[in-house]
C-alpha cells in the first residue's frame, strides 16, 4: 500500500504508526510530497506501481493537495475541472487494477435531502468516481456513521465506534433495512390490532380511538393506509379497503385467513 500523507510530516506519521502498531508490514510505504494531478503525480503513481506490482491500494490525503488552485484554461469550469482530475486518477486504478482511495473534505453546510452533495466542489467529483464514502461524526463523540454508495455497491449506512484507535462496525443497514425502518410504526400496530379479529370497519377517528392511538391524527391514517398497506399490510395478511359514504370516509380491514375467494366477495 501507498500512502501519499500530504498534510502531514514524517515525524508525525511515525508516531501515529507507533500508537497502532510496534512492527509495521514490509508492504506499507509513505510519502509527504508529491506531484499535481497533471503536474507529475500520475507519473509518480505509475512509476512506484511499475516498481512494486503487488501493491493494490494507493491512498492520496488529501486530494487538495494534489490539484492546481488555478485549475486548467482548456477546461469547461469548476465541473470540468473536478471530472478531469477524477478521471486522471481513476485511469491508473483502471489501468492497474487497484482501489485509489481519495480523501476529501465535505461542506460545512449540510444537505438533509442528499448526504453526497456535502462533497466540496461540484458534482464532478462524485460523477467520475467509482464509488463514494461519507463520513459523519461529531468532533466530541466516537461514534460516527459511514454512508457508501456507488455504481457497482448498494447504498448502505454503517454505524461505526472508535475505540483504541480503530474504527468498529456496529451496525450495518442497506438500502432495505433503512426503507423500513422509515415505514410508519402505526402500520405494523394495526397488524398486531387485527391479530385478534378477522374483520373492522369505520372510520379513521374510529380506529384510532379503538387502538387507543395517540400519536397519529385522522389524515394521517388514510394516508399511511394509502400509501403502504399494500407494502406493509398485505404481505402479513391484512386487506385495506376504502369507500366514501356521505360525509365520511369508511376504512374495512380484512384479515385473510387463507380463503381469498369467500374473503373476494365481502362488499364494503
Amino acid at each position: 500500500m501507498l500512502y501519499l500523507s500530504l498534510e502531514d510530516t514524517q515525524r508525525r506519521i511515525k508516531d501515529r504508526l507507533y500508537n497502532l502498531t510496534d512492527s509495521a508490514p514490509d508492504n506499507l510505504y509513505f510519502a509527504v510530497t508529491s506531484g499535481l494531478i497533471g503536474g507529475g503525480l500520475e507519473e509518480q503513481i505509475t512509476d512506484f506501481l511499475t516498481e512494486y506490482p503487488a501493491t493494490k491500494l494507493v491512498i492520496i490525503d488529501t486530494l487538495q493537495k494534489v490539484r492546481d488552485s488555478k485549475g486548467s484554461a482548456g477546461k469547461a469550469g469548476m465541473y470540468g475541472n473536478d471530472y478531469d482530475d477524477i478521471s486522471s486518477i481513476k485511469r491508473i486504478a483502471d489501468g492497474f487494477n487497484i482501489a485509489v482511495l481519495l480523501v476529501h473534505h465535505l461542506r460545512k453546510l449540510q444537505d438533509n435531502n442528499d448526504p453526497f452533495n456535502d462533497v466540496s466542489g461540484s458534482t464532478g467529483i462524485i460523477g467520475a468516481a467509482d464509488t463514494h464514502f461519507i463520513l459523519r461524526r461529531k468532533r466530541s463523540e466516537n461514534a460516527a456513521t459511514l454512508l457508501v454508495s456507488g455504481r457497482d455497491v448498494e447504498y448502505q449506512e454503517l454505524t461505526l465506534q472508535f475505540n483504541d484507535l480503530v474504527w468498529e462496525l456496529v451496525e450495518r443497514k442497506n438500502s432495505e433495512d433503512i426503507h423500513k425502518a422509515e415505514l410508519p410504526k402505526f402500520l405494523f400496530r394495526v397488524v398486531d390490532f387485527m391479530e385478534c379479529r378477522t374483520e373492522w370497519v369505520g372510520t379513521a377517528t374510529e380506529l384510532l380511538t379503538e387502538m387507543k392511538e395517540q400519536e397519529v391524527t385522522p389524515n394521517m391514517v388514510t394516508k399511511y393506509l394509502g400509501q403502504f398497506a399494500y407494502e406493509v399490510l398485505e404481505p402479513l395478511g391484512i386487506e385495506y379497503r376504502t369507500k366514501r359514504t356521505g360525509k365520511s370516509r369508511l376504512i374495512k380491514l380484512l384479515r385473510r385467513d387463507g380463503d381469498d375467494a369467500n374473503d373476494a366477495g365481502i362488499p364494503i
